[in-house]
């Protein structure tokens, strides 16, 4: 390709004038300026398919590329010049923020100011040249080919001419080719290399071991899709993360700004198998079993005598205010999330550039997208047997760029309640910290509460929960509680309190309603309720039922003291 030779015929008989002259112009174009440019790409691709003179372009390549070394610091000082212009602002600033302009590169001053040139001279160049070359053929070519020692060596012998085409068939083959090539390697090689990589890096720069199944890409559709994904802990082989598929749907336009923007991510299929633990298999008796042999043993160790002042104290009893630790420890655990997600939202740290760096002029981005962001996404999580589906957007490491709030949707049900629905939003920004938690429970089966010497046991509820946060630190929220049914038992001391104990088994009706105030770190509660109204309610109950045999019995009780002072009177 690239011999003396050709390019001795090139100057005197081969080809036209044009090849030799845009050789000459498109090589001064890609010797000023930086090789790995966008538009040098581009002309290396013209120079392929157009029939322009190879040898001639890559001897003038050479030639304007160490001309260009010399000039680089008037290069350097002419594009600064222009891309602080404050007329060209405007453009500079729209062309800095499309992802073609960004690849250009065009704000690096050489590069600015060696384009400038080469498009100012381009055409002088191709001119000159293209004259040049056409008097050099009629003055000197001829009395060179004249010369009878010359014609002798095959050096300056002339090759037989051929007709030129304006498009060069070998070069569309070979390109034609690259790009085949190109396609094979993505098509067959890419994927795995993307998945090796990946593998290796997070195995090296974490104490995870991850395994990928299958990863593949597509550029048509800018995704990429993950299967069989396994996450274990190197230090614990039991804590192993299983995700089915995941699958991103991902800008390409904003990678050039070193942007990762994901428009839509689907997880699915989350687990976590462990190591098989076996179980104790000591027999469980109910909660209910449990209650009936409280009641029978009590039963046994009755007292004798009839004790209706464990009545009455039952009747005084405000039983609700004892439910202010339960309402804690639930808040406590609602911290505990909270204080583990919050921190995700404003990872970034703030990058000030100068606009002037001395290679660089930096013009404003006028996109408010973080360097991660999530648009939408869905998962669906297996835990325990149970399947837990949710849904999000807005997820991102900055809000303070992006000013929207991460809002996550979460449905599903567990052995322990038949729905729960929770909606929560997050948003951080230099003027607004607000963030909002509302949970929506049906059929909420409730484990054993003592409090007070009351045991609530079997309870099946419904709640609403709505709680907001402001700075991070005031809280303020409701939560309405309904009872579906439940079952209430005291200390069994007398037979009345059995009775009253029969009569509060699947009690319905309660409700309750907490108001929630103060800080995060020292929240207030305050808790209103009608269950005292009815285990009033149920006491009077028992005393209707029972009062004529509390009647007889004090008849009876009278009668024996009357007919024991009697004896000690009358001395028999």
């Amino acid at each position: 390709m690239f011999t003396l030779k050709k390019i001795w015929n090139a100057l005197n008989h081969a080809g036209k004038p044009w090849q030799i002259a845009m050789a000459v112009a498109l090589g001064m174009l890609v010797g000023f300026t930086p090789l790995l440019s966008l538009h040098n790409i581009i002309v290396l691709f013209a120079v392929f398919i157009f029939n322009i003179h190879l040898s001639i372009f890559i001897l003038a390549v050479s030639f304007f590329g160490m001309l260009g070394l010399i000039l680089d610091p008037f290069f350097a000082y002419l594009g600064k010049s222009i891309l602080l212009s404050q007329g060209y602002e405007g453009l500079f600033t729209t062309w800095f923020n499309n992802p073609i302009g960004h690849l250009t590169y065009f704000n690096n001053t050489i590069t600015m100011g060696s384009f400038v040139i080469s498009l100012l001279v381009f055409s002088l160049v191709y001119k000159v040249t293209s004259v040049l070359i056409t008097k050099y053929r009629v003055v000197i070519a001829v009395k060179l080919k004249n010369i009878p020692i010359l014609n002798k060596i095959d050096f300056f012998q002339q090759e037989e001419i051929k007709e030129v085409k304006t498009v060069r068939v070998l070069g569309v083959i070979a390109l034609l080719i690259i790009i085949g090539l190109v396609s094979l390697f993505i098509l067959f090689f890419l994927d795995n290399i993307i998945k090796s990589n990946i593998e290796t890096a997070i195995n090296k720069s974490s104490n995870k071991i991850v395994k990928i199944g299958n990863l593949s890409t597509s550029f048509l559709n800018s995704s990429v899709s993950l299967e069989n994904l396994m996450v274990q802990d190197k230090n614990d082989k039991s804590n192993n993360t299983n995700i089915k598929s995941i699958v991103l749907d991902i800008n390409l336009g904003q990678l050039v700004f070193e942007k990762v923007i994901i428009d839509n991510l689907k997880i699915d299929g989350i687990s976590f198998p462990s190591k098989v633990v076996l179980k104790d298999t000591k027999p469980v008796t109910s909660s209910k079993k449990v209650i009936v042999e409280k009641n029978t043993n009590t039963n046994e160790n009755m007292k004798s005598k009839s004790d209706l002042s464990a009545l009455k104290d039952l009747n005084n009893l405000k039983v609700e205010e004892g439910f202010d630790k339960e309402v804690k420890r639930q808040f406590d655990k609602y911290k505990k999330y909270y204080e583990q997600v919050k921190p995700l939202f404003n990872k970034e740290s703030e990058i000030v550039k100068n606009r002037d760096d001395g290679k660089f002029i930096y013009y404003t981005l006028q996109s408010n997208l973080p360097d991660l962001l999530i648009r939408k996404g869905t998962f669906s999580i297996i835990k325990d047997d149970t399947l837990v589906k949710g849904s999000f957007k807005d997820f991102t490491t900055n809000q303070f760029l992006y000013k929207k709030p991460f809002v996550i949707l979460i449905d599903t049900k567990t052995e322990k309640l038949d729905n729960i629905l929770l909606k929560a939003s997050f948003l951080e920004t230099k003027d607004i910290k607000e963030d909002t938690l509302n949970i929506k429970v049906n059929g909420f089966k409730l484990k054993e509460i003592t409090e007070k010497s009351v045991s609530i046991n079997n309870t099946k509820l419904n709640s609403v929960l709505d709680l907001k946060i402001i700075d991070q630190d005031v809280i303020s929220g409701f939560q309405s509680i309904k009872v579906i049914s439940t079952d209430i038992a005291f200390p069994a001391s007398n037979k009345y309190i059995v009775l009253l104990n029969k009569s509060l088994v699947q009690t319905k009706g309660i409700t309750g309603d907490i108001t929630f105030y103060g800080s995060l770190n020292s929240p207030k509660f305050k808790i209103k309720s009608n269950l005292d109204k009815i285990l009033k309610t149920k006491v009077k109950g028992v005393l209707k039922s029972q009062k004529n045999v509390i009647k007889d019995e004090i008849k009876t009780k009278v009668k024996e003291k009357l007919k024991n002072k009697l004896k000690g009177i009358l001395g028999f």
